[in-house]
């Protein structure tokens, strides 16, 4: 072949290091003699890595349930009065965005989605939304795993990390500023070395580490959180605090405060009382968990419900995690709603949202609620629930759904429904639901009907 051509047909290969040892040796002879070829090869190599940075990442599961709830906004509920949209609008725009993912791909590269699922062990959720090996994530999704499964993932290119459960992560920044926010478990990160400008930090609430190219362990405890270093270096900041620790391998820091480390100085051993109830095995939900999901996977709703009561009654004689509880309960949920009994799954669902629960546990349940009562034509139960959703978790991954199927539910002329868009609109300039508040502000301002 001749050598500019050459040269022209592996300029991304080359500009990627991704040619054999005797290839590059002929390409980087040929540049050295051809101007032409060697200012086309300058060119690329400064200008390839923006645009890749310009190609968006792929549809994520919570995306993608936002289509979907966009398309079963569009579908006719009993009692619920409707705009004159139509369902194929709604299709056409969920295509459109699918659409204008896939077409914008480079030569010799493709968009790169935020994270993306290796292998899981476990049910692992995203913002509620049951995930499986290969599934794509994107900022803003939190990823949960029960009991003591592990789900692994790879963020971008070049970190590889697991999570261990019961655990739970959250996605945020940029394909160039990766960062994850640790809430519980343990999680073990391997990643390549970075370039000088970008960034990937793991946070909890007591502190955060941020990393170039190393081996490491971040993991909670009651006592708080901490890093283990395997290979590397990384930098611990504790939370509020300007200046960083070096951690090196072999060594391990701990972000709890002096207080909290502090040994107790009470006896270490207090016999319980009488009356004290004995803690439940968390191995026995395990396996009751596993055991439901198989049931439900095999269209056996009615078997699952049975085994979780089970494990439910003989909680009554002990103290089961919080956790478990709530693992329990939003599967008894999920099989009723499986097994058509909507009514029973509401009332399963709404049961989760107690004090203990988390605020990622709570929005998901009471969404799903929400849902049920929609399409059970119970507009006020559901506006009820549509709100609740929101208030138990205003940063969560269903926050803006939440205030989207308000606005659908609320009398346009109603003050309820004018107060809610401007929310929307000051929290989701550019949401799916954008154009449907500013008509709602725009109705209000003008008086029209």
């Amino acid at each position: 072949m001749n050598p500019c051509n050459l040269t022209q047909a592996l300029l991304f290969e080359k500009a990627d290091g991704r040619v054999a040892p005797e290839t590059r040796m002929e390409l980087d002879a040929h540049l050295s003699e051809c101007p032409h070829c060697r200012q086309v090869f300058a060119a690329w190599s400064e200008a390839l890595p923006r645009l890749r940075t310009l190609a968006p990442n792929e549809l994520s599961a919570v995306s993608i349930r936002r289509i979907e709830n966009e398309v079963m906004r569009q579908l006719p509920v009993p009692g619920v009065p409707r705009t004159r949209r139509t369902l194929w609008l709604a299709l056409a725009a969920g295509l459109a965005l699918v659409a204008g993912v896939t077409a914008l791909s480079l030569r010799g590269t493709s968009p790169q989605p935020f994270a993306r699922i290796q292998s899981l062990h476990g049910r692992v959720t995203l913002s509620g939304v049951a995930m499986s090996p290969g599934a794509a994530m994107g900022p803003g999704g939190v990823l949960a795993i029960a009991s003591e499964g592990e789900v692994a993932f790879l963020v971008g290119r070049a970190a590889e990390v697991q999570l261990f459960g019961p655990g739970q992560v959250a996605f945020d920044g940029t394909m160039q500023h990766q960062r994850l926010r640790l809430d519980s478990g343990r999680l073990a990160v391997q990643i390549a070395h970075r370039r000088a400008d970008e960034t990937f930090v793991v946070a909890t609430a007591q502190g955060r580490v941020e990393v170039r190219g190393t081996r490491f362990v971040v993991g909670i405890t009651a006592q708080g959180s901490y890093v283990r270093v395997d290979e590397g270096e990384v930098a611990a900041f504790r939370a509020g605090a300007a200046a960083s620790v070096a951690v090196r391998a072999g060594e391990t820091f701990t972000f709890a405060s002096p207080a909290l480390a502090a040994p107790p100085t009470a006896p270490a051993e207090i016999p319980p009382a009488a009356s004290e109830a004995p803690s439940c095995p968390t191995s026995s939900c395990a396996r009751t968990g596993t055991r439901a999901r198989r049931a439900m996977r095999a269209g056996k709703s009615a078997r699952a419900v049975e085994l979780v009561d089970e494990e439910l009654g003989r909680a009554a004689d002990c103290s089961p995690p919080a956790h478990c509880l709530d693992e329990l309960g939003y599967l008894r949920a999920e099989a009723l709603r499986q097994g058509g009994r909507l009514e029973a799954a509401v009332a399963s669902y709404r049961s989760l949202n107690r004090p203990g629960a988390t605020r990622a546990m709570r929005q998901n349940a009471l969404y799903a609620a929400a849902q049920l009562e929609r399409r059970l034509g119970r507009a006020a139960d559901a506006r009820q629930s549509f709100g609740q959703a929101f208030a138990a978790n205003p940063d969560g991954a269903l926050a803006e759904e939440a205030l989207a199927a308000l606005l659908d539910l609320l009398e346009p002329a109603s003050a309820a429904a004018r107060a809610t868009a401007e929310r929307y609109l000051g929290r989701y300039p550019h949401g799916v639901a954008a154009a449907r508040a500013r008509r709602i502000l725009s109705s209000g301002a003008t008086g029209a009907p």
